[in-house]
């Protein structure tokens, strides 16, 4: 009895320690973040925060920026990527494919908007226009270092923290002629879930 109460006391205290140090792997203190970036979107303690580190010379795709992820409450933030105006989408390889596709950190093309991921805020999405037609749209890790492209060109539709997914739209075309929309819905490891709803006309 004893021994089992121990164990149980150990493991209490390593799940507090764990999220106190939510944010110690590689971290900052929180005023070593530039003081003008914006903060985009919070849940909680947790932020996200968008700097515009200068201009790119793309008139698509006009600035290099950076991303923040902030623990407010410790003081903490980690950058999540720095953009990559010359990184090219990843088209090709997810062509067929429903679900995200892996692409290097340093390949984020552009991050006009971020977003915690619903229900996991150690993953930040980005996303952005960079070639004046699609909406490109990643899912970044920065704990483990990776990013994921989705294979969707309209970009978030909604978040949902009851199910801890986002619905991303794209567009299609008929055979017949004429546009339409579509969603479909992601975890946070990037795999596709369902369809959601019908297609619409534009």
């Amino acid at each position: 009895m004893k021994r089992n109460l121990l164990l149980l006391f150990l493991l209490l205290v390593v799940a507090v320690s764990n999220a106190q140090n939510y944010f110690d792997q590689e971290v900052m203190d929180i005023s070593e973040m530039p003081s003008a970036a914006e903060r985009v979107d919070s849940y909680f303690q947790y932020a996200v925060y968008i700097y515009h580190e200068g201009e790119s010379g793309d008139e698509l795709n006009p600035y290099v920026t950076s991303v923040w992820l902030a623990d407010e409450r410790w003081g903490n933030v980690r950058r999540v990527c720095i953009t990559n105006p010359k990184a090219e989408g990843q088209w090709q390889r997810m062509a067929g494919s429903n679900d995200a596709v892996a692409v290097p950190l340093d390949m984020i093309a552009v991050a006009e908007q971020a977003y915690l991921f619903p229900g996991d805020v150690s993953k930040v999405v980005v996303e952005g226009c960079p070639d004046g037609r699609n909406i490109w749209t990643y899912i970044i890790d920065p704990f483990n270092h990776t990013a994921m492209q989705f294979p969707t060109t309209e970009g978030v539709f909604e978040k949902n923290w009851e199910d801890k997914e986002i619905v991303l739209s794209s567009y299609g075309y008929y055979e017949e002629g004429g546009r339409y929309t579509f969603k479909r819905a992601y975890n946070a490891d990037g795999k596709f879930l369902r369809f959601v709803g019908d297609k619409e006309p534009e």
